[in-house]
């Protein structure tokens, strides 16, 4: 995953999920020994900016 991709929530219990732009990242949130990396996501729908786990976001389209 890298900045620029389009990526969607990965839930699959939402009935539409919100698509997004990754616009920071990849961020080293490891604690321990559980590695956790996360990236911010530009939300077409919410308006917002969010950080979330690379597990809980798919990517859709890759940029180039």
């Amino acid at each position: 995953m890298k900045i620029g991709d389009l990526v969607k929530w990965n839930d699959s219990t939402v009935a539409r999920p919100d698509t997004g732009i990754v616009v920071d990242g990849p961020r080293d949130d490891s604690y321990d020994l559980v590695s956790a990396i996360s990236y911010a996501v530009a939300w077409f729908d919410a308006k917002e900016t969010f950080w979330h786990y690379d597990s809980s976001i798919e990517v859709i389209s890759e940029n180039r």
